[in-house]
């Protein structure tokens, strides 16, 4: 028997969040030989910050499975951007590590695709190669059947088929592990919510802190604490709305010419920022709270002048990360696209810092306008040289990005990702 032992990640900067429909399984191998390069190996890889910039579903070996992330999250492994790679397919590593057994690592991986594909119904056309989405020499050793065992065997062995002998005590039917009977019972509202199978991001903890009628929810340690009895003790979340104080009786309309006075009144902030808004909505240029420009505020507000329809502010405006932002908005949020919007919001030297990642988040959330740039050729989102070629309506065989390597001073071409991307980037400009 063959558990799936889960160690998740708490984390998700980088994938593109939950989502994914789980439509297809794509086939990976690690790429690494080096001894103890195993399942463990990688599984804590992605646990501790991956500094690729990707990020997979399953890692598997000769003795074990591991799971990442749960499969609805969006990770990023098949270099396809935003396309059906990376949004839609669970990803799988098969581990190459030279003290592994391969043919094994090979036969648990088949054992975990046909658990995948019955929980999700995943038909066995949808169980595809790296290569497919990127073009990438990938999974390199089942495709060139270099260990003994090609792509054909792996897939009679998903179908059930004996293609490959490997000795059955070793590998059977999935299992997956059920959790102990033990609760958790540490102070980490991460880590229960990650025992539980819930989402643990910073946004789905606001969520909860609110459907739990936790107030003022600000991620503190306290705050953390008591969402997590609220939880652990079976608290019900709130579903009825507070009945709403009366109204108040109507006092006499303030008659005076001041401003503030005005504001205060009507329970409007009267700050020089928020009259500086004002004004703005209400047409009055250049704004700097002089008596004239004061009484003309005053005199637009209380004559029931209407103020200038302002846009609906666009995407998620709670949150404080960039990259949720960027999802809610429907934008690319890898790091070469938010290094391209950084550049164009005036943000020099964008290595992806708090600063920075804070920076860019008010510059687009509040609106300020980004350089003009020229309009870019081809598709600027994929991450796939064979997309963006076929984009630009460029043939995109290896034999042709063969020869554009050369053009662009890449030698010694053979389709790797580095290469690829290299490629991608030069072209792109």
């Amino acid at each position: 028997m063959v558990s799936i032992k889960k160690q998740l990640v708490a984390v998700r900067s980088l994938t593109s969040g939950v989502g994914n429909p789980c439509n297809y399984i794509t086939i990976h191998e690690t790429a690494n030989t080096v001894k103890g390069a195993n399942a463990q190996s990688h599984a804590n890889l992605q646990s501790k910050g991956n500094s690729r910039l990707a990020s997979w579903h399953y890692q598997v070996d000769d003795k074990e499975i591991i799971q990442s992330f749960l499969d609805n999250v969006q990770c990023w492994h098949a270099g396809d951007g935003q396309g059906k790679g990376n949004m839609e397919s669970i990803a799988i590593e098969i581990c190459v590590n030279s003290d592994g057994n391969f043919k094994k690592a090979v036969k648990n991986a088949a054992e975990l695709v046909k658990y995948l594909m019955k929980q999700h119904s995943i038909p066995i056309g949808n169980v595809v190669q790296h290569n497919r989405w990127s073009g990438k020499d990938c999974p390199q050793n089942l495709r060139h059947g270099s260990k003994g065992i090609d792509w054909n065997d792996f897939i009679g062995l998903v179908k059930g088929s004996t293609g490959v002998h490997v000795p059955t005590q070793e590998v059977g039917s999935v299992v997956v592990t059920k959790p102990s009977s033990t609760e958790y019972k540490g102070n980490s509202i991460v880590d229960y919510l990650n025992s539980k199978g819930i989402d643990s991001s910073t946004t789905n903890r606001k969520k909860l802190a609110k459907e739990y009628g936790i107030s003022g929810y600000d991620l503190s340690i306290a705050k953390n604490l008591e969402l997590l009895n609220a939880m652990r003790n079976g608290k019900k979340p709130a579903t009825s709305t507070p009945t709403p104080s009366p109204e108040k009786p109507k006092t006499n309309e303030y008659k005076g010419n001041s401003i503030v006075d005005y504001l205060n009144s009507k329970k409007i902030d009267a700050s020089f920022a928020n009259r500086k808004k004002l004004a703005n909505q209400y047409g009055i240029k250049n704004y700097t709270g002089t008596s004239a420009q004061n009484t003309q505020l005053l005199n637009k507000m209380r004559n029931g002048a209407a103020p200038k329809p302002t846009s609906k502010p666009k995407g998620d405006q709670k949150t404080s990360s960039i990259v949720d932002y960027l999802n809610s908005i429907k934008d690319d949020a890898s790091f070469a696209n938010r290094k391209k919007l950084a550049n164009q919001y005036g943000i020099k030297n964008y290595t992806g810092t708090s600063a920075q990642n804070t920076q860019l988040l008010n510059k687009m959330r509040n609106g300020a306008a980004p350089k003009p740039t020229s309009k870019p050729k081809g598709d600027q989102k994929t991450s796939s040289i064979v997309d963006y070629l076929n984009s630009i309506k460029v043939d995109a065989s290896f034999a042709n990005r063969k020869k554009l390597a050369a053009k662009y001073g890449i030698k010694n071409y053979t389709g790797t990702a580095s290469q690829n991307n290299q490629l991608l980037k030069k072209m792109r400009g």
